[in-house]
């Protein structure tokens, strides 16, 4: 693997004094935590490691590694981003036919919903006590009963059947909790749902341009202020495997109308997998897996205004913000291909610091909770730092595509 260029502010030496200083705690079971003796739950950055199963905490104000966890699974595309303060994740992970939730105080999973489908992508609901899954192998939106103290726990409470090979391939839902967005990558459309009554608002059909061919969109977030959505197109029009970013204005948040698309030939990185949009809707931060970018895009000019590089071989997959306080000044970006979290300035938009955690992080969500108490043995984190390690073939989530 190529040592990463002195253009991009991420020297081999730094990489090695990362792997240095980068040993954790690794509790081998379940684990008690400080809450259990008064302690509080503090702001923490909860990154998934593929190669584990396992769990790193990353003190987003310090940007330490706490511990490093086993989990009884992993997450890319996890559901927590309107309800932190608990003490659940949600996610369905590739390949694993259900929705699961994990309580990271044990590290145990306490839900296990079969949707009928390999492939599901979960968002909550504001008010945390319904979980929206897009069941892309069903052609289907589940409602599922998220809050721990009701009987029905865990159980699908509604469905919604979509246009057949709709193949949803992701669920975003606004702050307002009145309105879901899923992009519908078998049928290059973009579906609203009316969240409360569970029923279709509107479908979209996207414009093929120049080309005709199919955009594959399968990837949407919009922004905590309510007012744009992005999705990521797996192609661009013409057979180009490069990817496009369409933006969507949401002054009618029923009726969606895409304002603008973006591809590499406007500054956007190739391959764009997913995003985030920083909590005051300004900036919408475009995860580039096959250029290691971060593109960011501004909401308001519509325009790619900065490139976040990463070393080669990071293949970012996903990221998330802290919500609430300071909550936009840093982005938190696993990279697989590294072993590492890179912790993004913003508005500066340059990596602040490469974080070592577990073997292949492909998720991260923002969590209120307490640290643990007594972790029992320790283990090496951020073993790819230095060189990069070979990642396999394809994503780790099959929606996104062969990337």
């Amino acid at each position: 693997m190529a040592t990463p260029k002195d253009a991009r502010d991420l020297s081999r030496r730094s990489f090695l004094k990362g792997v240095v200083g980068g040993a954790a705690l690794l509790a081998l079971g379940p684990w008690r935590f400080a809450s259990a003796q008064g302690g509080s739950p503090r702001d923490l950055i909860v990154v998934s490691n593929n190669g584990g199963p396992s769990v790193t905490l990353i003190d987003p104000a310090s940007l330490e590694a706490l511990a490093t966890l086993p989990l009884a699974g992993a997450f890319s595309f996890p559901a927590t981003r309107w309800d932190p303060e608990r003490d659940l994740i949600w996610s369905g992970f590739a390949e694993s036919g259900s929705v699961d939730a994990f309580r990271l105080s044990t590290g145990r999973r306490v839900a296990h919903v079969a949707t009928g489908s390999k492939q599901n992508y979960t968002e909550l609901t504001p008010d945390g006590e319904a979980l929206l899954v897009a069941a892309r192998g069903r052609d289907r939106l589940l409602r599922v009963d998220a809050e721990p103290a009701s009987a029905t726990f865990g159980t699908v409470l509604a469905k919604l059947d979509l246009a057949p090979g709709s193949q949803p391939c992701d669920v975003t839902v606004r702050k307002a909790g009145d309105y879901a967005y899923l992009p519908d990558r078998g049928r290059d459309t973009l579906t609203t749902v009316d969240v409360g009554a569970l029923r279709v608002a509107s479908r979209l059909q996207l414009e093929r341009r120049a080309g005709g061919g199919p955009l594959e969109p399968y990837m949407a977030t919009v922004s905590p202020t309510g007012n744009v959505l992005f999705v990521e197109n797996a192609v661009v029009s013409g057979g180009s495997p490069t990817g496009s970013e369409s933006i969507f204005d949401l002054a009618d948040p029923a009726h969606p109308r895409e304002v603008a698309r973006l591809s590499t030939g406007d500054g956007l990185g190739r391959m764009p997998l997913t995003s985030e949009i920083t909590p005051d809707g300004r900036f919408g931060m475009v995860i580039c897996r096959e250029s290691d970018e971060v593109s960011v895009i501004d909401t308001q000019a519509l325009k790619v205004v900065a490139t976040v590089p990463f070393p080669s071989g990071s293949h970012p997959v996903a990221g998330t913000f802290l919500y609430g306080g300071d909550a936009g000044s840093t982005m938190f970006v696993p990279l697989p291909g590294r072993d590492a979290v890179a912790a993004i300035d913003v508005p500066g938009f340059r990596v602040r610091k490469l974080i070592p955690v577990g073997p292949r992080p492909v998720g991260a969500v923002f969590l209120k909770a307490p640290l643990p108490e007594r972790p029992r043995a320790r283990a090496e984190l951020g073993a790819a730092l230095a060189d990069g390690r070979a990642f396999p073939e394809g994503c780790p989530d099959p929606c996104c595509g062969p990337v």
